[in-house]
C-alpha cells in the first residue's frame, strides 16, 4: 500500500510542476491530495521526526503559533479568518520537505515545471503582441482581467517566470545539463515574456539572477563583466524603446519617485507610499506586540484618509511591514529567522552559493508584496525550495 501512495506522490510532485504556471485551481486540488497521500502514507514518526530537526520548520510552526496568540491583543481581528487560511498553507512545506522523492521524480518535476512555464510565457508574448487574443476569448474559464498574460494574472504569471529564469540558470550553469539549447531557449523566451508585461517584482529578480551569475562567473575578468552588464541593460533599453507596457511602467515608477510619491500632478500620493508611510507612523506605536492578528486591513479602512479605497482584505504590499503591523517585532523575527535558517542549510552544500538565490530571490520580493501569504506563489516557492534543497549533485 505504502508503495503505491509513494508512487503517487511521485506523480502529484511532477504535475505540480506542470500546473503552478498554468492554473491555480489544478494547484489547489494537487495540493490537497500530496496532503491527503502525505496522511495515508503514514510513517509518522519518521516524518517528526525530520521536522523536528529542521530550525526553519519549527520557525514556521512558531509563526503560526504567534498568529493564533495575536488575537489576544488589539481589537481590530475582523481580518483573521483570511490570515489563517493563507497561514494554514504554510503547513505544506513540511509535506513536501518529508515526501519520500527520488532524483529522478525532482528532476523530472524541474523540466515539468520550466516546459510550462516556457509554453505559459510563449503565449504571453503571442497575446501581447498581438498574434493571438487573450485566452479568455477563447476559453470561459480564463478570467478576462488577464489580458497580457496567459493562464494567471500577470503580476503572480511575472514572478513565476522570474523564479523559471533563475532554476535554468542553475541547472544550465551547475548543473551541466545536456539540455544545454533548450534550456537557453527557455531563458530567452522568460526574459521576453517578463519585459513584455506589466509586472515589475519579476523584473527585478531576473536582473538580480542575471547580475549574479554575470559577477560570479567573471569574477576575476573585470572586463567581460562590464560587457555582459552592458549586454542586459542593452536588452533592457531596446525592450523599453519597443514595447508600451515596459516604458510606461518603468516612466510611472520614475515619476512617482521623483514626485516624492505624489500623482496626478500632486493630487493624491501613490499606494505604496501611503502603505509605508502610515504603517510605520503606527508600527512606532505598538513596535514590540503589533497591533494583532487581522488588523491591517481593517485599521486601514477604518482609519487611514488618503484618497485610496481600503478594504478588510488590504496589505501594505510588503510582507515584512505587513508582519511587523500585526505582530510586532516578535513576529518580524520569527518570519526573518524562516529564512535565515533556509539560508544557511542551504549555503553548507557544496553549490550552496548557487541555491541560497533563491531564498534571497522571494525575500527581495517580498520587499514588493505579500509574497509569502499569496496562494500559488507560496506554492511555487515551497516547491522550488523543495528542488533547491534536495536536487542532488551529478
Amino acid at each position: 500500500m505504502n508503495k503505491f501512495i509513494v508512487r503517487i506522490q511521485q506523480f502529484l510532485f511532477v504535475l505540480l510542476g506542470v500546473f503552478i504556471p498554468t492554473s491555480i485551481a489544478i494547484t489547489n486540488l494537487i495540493i490537497g491530495l500530496l496532503a491527503l497521500c502525505w496522511i495515508l502514507e503514514r510513517n509518522f514518526k519518521a516524518k517528526f521526526d525530520i521536522i523536528k530537526s529542521s530550525n526553519w520548520m519549527i520557525a514556521i510552526f512558531a509563526l503560526i503559533c504567534f498568529y493564533a496568540l495575536g488575537m489576544l491583543w488589539g481589537e481590530q481581528h475582523l481580518n483573521a479568518d483570511w490570515q489563517f487560511q493563507r497561514l494554514a498553507l504554510l503547513l505544506i512545506f513540511p509535506v513536501l520537505m518529508t515526501m519520500n522523492l527520488k532524483q529522478e521524480t525532482i528532476k523530472k518535476a524541474v523540466f515539468s515545471f520550466l516546459g510550462t512555464a516556457f509554453i505559459s510565457a510563449f503565449t504571453a508574448i503571442a497575446i501581447n503582441n498581438n498574434i493571438i487574443l487573450p485566452l479568455s476569448e477563447y476559453l470561459s474559464f480564463i478570467d478576462p482581467s488577464w489580458r497580457n498574460s496567459a493562464f494567471i494574472t500577470y503580476n503572480y504569471h511575472n514572478v513565476i517566470l522570474a523564479l523559471a529564469t533563475t532554476l535554468s540558470l542553475y541547472v544550465l550553469i551547475e548543473k551541466k545539463s545536456k539540455y544545454t539549447y533548450l534550456l537557453l531557449l527557455f531563458i530567452i523566451v522568460y526574459s521576453i515574456s517578463i519585459f513584455t508585461e506589466r509586472g515589475r517584482a519579476g523584473q527585478i529578480i531576473f536582473n538580480l539572477s542575471a547580475v549574479f551569475y554575470i559577477i560570479y562567473y567573471s569574477r576575476r575578468n573585470l572586463l567581460r563583466i562590464c560587457a555582459f552588464l552592458v549586454l542586459l541593460f542593452s536588452f533592457q533599453f531596446i525592450i523599453y524603446n519597443s514595447t508600451n507596457v515596459y516604458k510606461d511602467r518603468f516612466d510611472a515608477l520614475s515619476n512617482i519617485i521623483q514626485n516624492n510619491g505624489d500623482k496626478d500632478g500632486g493630487k493624491i500620493k501613490d499606494i505604496r507610499y501611503v502603505f509605508i508611510k502610515e504603517s510605520l507612523n503606527r508600527i512606532i506605536e505598538k513596535p514590540i506586540f503589533g497591533f494583532g492578528t487581522g488588523s491591517f486591513g481593517t485599521i486601514f479602512y477604518e482609519q487611514v484618509k488618503s484618497g485610496h479605497k481600503f478594504d478588510r482584505h488590504t496589505t501594505p504590499h510588503n510582507q515584512y511591514l505587513y508582519v511587523w503591523f500585526e505582530l510586532g517585532l516578535v513576529g518580524l523575527v520569527l518570519l526573518l529567522l524562516i529564512f535565515y535558517y533556509q539560508l544557511k542549510e542551504l549555503f553548507r552544500k557544496k553549490d550552496g552559493i548557487h541555491r541560497v538565490l533563491l531564498p534571497l530571490s522571494f525575500m527581495l520580493l517580498m520587499l514588493v508584496d505579500s509574497y509569502f501569504f499569496i496562494f500559488i506563489l507560496t506554492i511555487c516557492y515551497m516547491f522550488l525550495y523543495t528542488i533547491y534543497s534536495r536536487y542532488q549533485q551529478e
